[in-house]
This record gives C-alpha cells, sequence and structure tokens, in this order.
C-alpha cells in the first residue's frame, strides 16, 4: 500500500482511564505525545472537551513541521458507526449515544478530518499499515489488557460486520456457568484474558490447594513469580493460555487467518508465557489446516495512538 509522502496524521486512543494522543508520521513514528486522564464520570462533554485539547495542542505542533497534516483518528470503546463518527454503548465510559467526530470537529482550533473507529479496529488497521501485519491480506488482531478487544482483516478488508459489532471476542461466553462479567453475561473469555481475569483466576486456582510466594497479587506479581518458575503462577498463566487458544480456535475456525497478532500491555508481557500452551489448545480444536501455517506473533505498533492515526491513512485511500 502506497501513501503520500511526508504527511503526518494526529492519533488518539480513548480510554477509561486515559486518553493517549500522538502525531504520527507515515512510518509509524511518533513525533510528539500527550496524555490526560479520561475521568469518564464527569460526563460526555468534559471528556470531549479533553479530547480536544490535546487534539488541537498536536496540531499546533503539527504546524511547526512541513508536512501534510491528513486529519485525526480516533479509537474508541463501544459500537462504532465509522460513517457518521458515533459512539454507541461504550459502557466503561458511561456513553450511550455520542456523535463523537462532529463533537470533536466543533472544538477543533483548525478545521480537519476525523474519522473514528473501535478500539480493537484501529489496533488492527495500524498493525496492517505499520507494523506485524504489513502485507497480510488476512489476519486477527487480539488485544489483551482491561479486557479482550480485537480485529480482523479478511481480504485485505477490515471486518466490521452488520451492526459494527464484529469481533467482539471478549465477550463470547466459554462457561455460562463462570464468573460473572460486565456486561452482564458469565464465563466470558475476558473474565480470564485480561488484568482483571488473571488475577481473579490466580486467586481461584490458589483456593484450590496452591500457594503463591507473592502475597500483593497483580497481573506483574503473577508474571514475576512466573519467571521464578512458581507453579501457581505457572498454572494460571497455562490456563489463561488455553483459553487465548480457544478463542483463537474459534476464529481460525471461522475465517481462516494467516496470522494472529498479539496486542495490550499484558498480552505482551505475557506472550512468551502463554504461547505454547495456546498453540497446544488450538490444535486439540481446529483441523490441521486451519493452525498448521498459522503464526502467532507479538504486535510491532510503538504507541496505543498509532493504530488510531493509521485512520486518517487507511480511510484517505478509500475515498
Amino acid at each position: 500500500m502506497e501513501f503520500l509522502m511526508k504527511t503526518i496524521a494526529i492519533g488518539i486512543d480513548l480510554g477509561a482511564t486515559k486518553i493517549a494522543a500522538a502525531l504520527v508520521d507515515e512510518t509509524g513514528d511518533v513525533l510528539f505525545s500527550r496524555t490526560l486522564a479520561t475521568i469518564p464520570e464527569e460526563g460526555a462533554a468534559p471528556v470531549l472537551d479533553r479530547i480536544a485539547t490535546l487534539a488541537n495542542e498536536l496540531s499546533q505542533e503539527a504546524q511547526q513541521l512541513s508536512q501534510n497534516l491528513l486529519g485525526i483518528g480516533i479509537g474508541s470503546p463501544g459500537m462504532i458507526d465509522p460513517v457518521a463518527g458515533t459512539v454507541h454503548n461504550a459502557v466503561n465510559l458511561g456513553w450511550q449515544d455520542v456523535c463523537l467526530a462532529e463533537e470533536l470537529k466543533s472544538r477543533l482550533r483548525q478545521p480537519l478530518p476525523v474519522w473514528v473507529q473501535k478500539d480493537g479496529n484501529a489496533s488492527a488497521i495500524g498493525e496492517y499499515i505499520f507494523g506485524a501485519a504489513q502485507g497480510c491480506s488476512d489476519f486477527l488482531y487480539l488485544s489483551i489488557g482491561t479486557g479482550l478487544g480485537g480485529g480482523l482483516f479478511a481480504g485485505g478488508q477490515l471486518i466490521t460486520g452488520a451492526n459494527w459489532n464484529a469481533t467482539e471476542l471478549g465477550h463470547i461466553s466459554l462457561d455460562p456457568l463462570g464468573r460473572a462479567c460486565v456486561c452482564g453475561l458469565k464465563g466470558c473469555a475476558e473474565t480470564v484474558l485480561s488484568g482483571d481475569g488473571l488475577v481473579a483466576l490466580f486467586k481461584t486456582l490458589g483456593r484450590s490447594g496452591a500457594n503463591s510466594v507473592t502475597p500483593g497479587i497483580t497481573p506483574a506479581s503473577i508474571i514475576l513469580d512466573a519467571r521464578k518458575n512458581d507453579p501457581l503462577a505457572l498454572a494460571t498463566l497455562a490456563e489463561m493460555g488455553r483459553q487465548l487458544g480457544i478463542v483463537i480456535a474459534f476464529c481460525a475456525a471461522v475465517t481462516n487467518p494467516s496470522l494472529v497478532v498479539i496486542g495490550g500491555g499484558l498480552g505482551m508481557a505475557v506472550f512468551d508465557l502463554v504461547i505454547p500452551r495456546t498453540r497446544m489448545e488450538l490444535k486439540t480444536r481446529v483441523l490441521p489446516a486451519s493452525w498448521e501455517n498459522l503464526q502467532i506473533i507479538p504486535s510491532q505498533q510503538k504507541s496505543s495512538a498509532v493504530g488510531a492515526a493509521s485512520l486518517a491513512w487507511y480511510y484517505s485511500e478509500r475515498r
């Protein structure tokens, strides 16, 4: 895929805890970055004001460079209508229906195009343009962090679904009698494949008999203990890898990707610890044609905002 030379874009990764923004060039390098707390409990308007503050600051930085500012890409949780630029049912933000693109445009000092996508889709586009999936037309992106998100390319096209809810993989119920999820279901994949899920699983397995060497339990402490060969930590990450294998098996059977990219802070941190078990589980659940040539590799994105910025190149090429 070829793009105009000497172009830059603003990327904004909207999360429930923080808003990460970056000015990104056409190679995927971050030129400037800014971060603000989201504070969603204050309501949508203050959050939109903070997004605009970051966008205006980076737009001003862009004016100092002799490059073409394509516009602003935003990755957001929720169900996203990318044509209208609206966010629906973003539970972690407390947003039901917010016209994000238009609200931001009304707050910008400089008129700019604004593209909005689901955060997992934005990250998948970032991998396609700048990261681990360059040149790959059929791949799955999975992000493991505070939750489990994803994005899917098939035939070189992003798959968004009938009502923009494709690859909502964190809320596949793997155990309908399992732990309650914030979405209202039970046993969702992200009740294990997430930071809170990892800690909860560790505690559950600990009550079954094994003891941990760490009194204060966090995802970081579990990973550290696993690297010290603590049996409980290793068992916890093995189960995490097993359930990741189940999720990938579903996707492999339906979409037959040639590549799976694992991203997210937690996903990157545990990659080498869980993927061997993931591969084992995958082999027990789908035909060899679905896994024999399937690569599973870590993300190559340099910032959570790079995927959001990549929307500018992806959509400007499709006008």
